[in-house]
């Protein structure tokens, strides 16, 4: 029997914002189907520190007619450049962009994981997703490892509900998703390390499925009252992490009619921030 090799490129895209100030000015705008009135439109804003021996930090908004926090019933409205200044990026990464399943042998499931990373500073919530250019394919485009059904029957797994993959005679390629926090941050179908789910396949335009997310990622940390001339109170809130990790283990399992060849394709994951 010939050997057979599958390599997986993994490919991401991280997703930065960097805020740079510059000049802005108050004008109406109109035509014949809108009117928009701007009394005030921020200058700028920005971080500045002491040139001299770093002794004092200031950040500033210019411009803005009233820079603070303001709350009714019904809505919160923070205004000015300090809101959206975030002390940690928004990034995403891979612990690698490779994963070899080396040399298969049928019916013997082979696995490789990578660790993902979000670090959302300032960011309300995100949302990681995944998606795979095709199935495992060989070099010449003709023959191709098909996306995991998982075992099958009532253990059948979609792009959105993961399912028991533990049968050595149920072949394909998927993917588990492993939480590395507390609170969870991968979807709740994952329920141990055995659930498995195929992969959205971008040939067949399907939609990139979601593999990690928190709606509620802003720190939590609360100061107690300030007393006047006395030194700063401890915060006593709950602090929580600024990064989010979690483990995707991609497996694949093949049959003794598998035709031999090297065996490929590109995973592409996004990571996309919201406030």
């Amino acid at each position: 029997m010939n050997i057979k090799r599958i390599i997986i490129i993994a490919l991401f895209l991280a997703t930065t914002y960097n805020l740079q100030p510059t000049p802005s000015y108050a004008i109406n705008m109109n035509s014949n189907e809108y009117k928009i009135q701007f009394g005030v439109v921020d200058s700028g804003g920005g971080k500045m520190v002491d040139p001299v021996d770093n002794s004092y930090h200031l950040s500033s908004s210019i411009g803005q007619a009233a820079a603070k926090e303001f709350q009714s019933n019904g809505y919160i409205v923070k205004a000015g450049f300090q809101y959206i200044n975030s002390r940690i990026p928004f990034s995403f990464s891979l612990s690698n962009i490779r994963v070899d399943f080396g040399s298969l042998l049928p019916n013997t499931p082979a696995t490789g994981a990578l660790t993902l990373k979000v670090s959302f500073g300032g960011a309300g919530q995100y949302v990681v997703t995944a998606r795979a250019d095709r199935p495992l394919t060989d070099n010449q485009g003709l023959e191709m490892i098909s996306f995991t059904g998982c075992d099958g029957g009532v253990d059948t797994c979609s792009l959105s509900n993961a399912a028991l993959w533990t049968s050595p005679t149920a072949y394909g390629f998927g993917y588990s998703m492993t939480d590395v926090n507390s609170p969870s941050n991968v979807p709740v179908d994952f329920v141990t390390g055995s659930y498995f789910r195929p992969f959205a396949n971008r040939l067949l335009s399907e939609e990139a499925s979601i593999i990690m997310l928190s709606d509620n990622v802003t720190a939590d940390i609360t100061p107690t009252p300030a007393i006047a001339l006395t030194p700063a109170p401890v915060l006593t809130g709950v602090a929580r992490t600024t990064t989010h990790e979690a483990i995707i283990t991609m497996k694949t399992n093949i049959s003794s009619i598998q035709p031999a060849g090297t065996y490929a394709t590109v995973i592409r994951f996004l990571a996309t921030p919201s406030f």
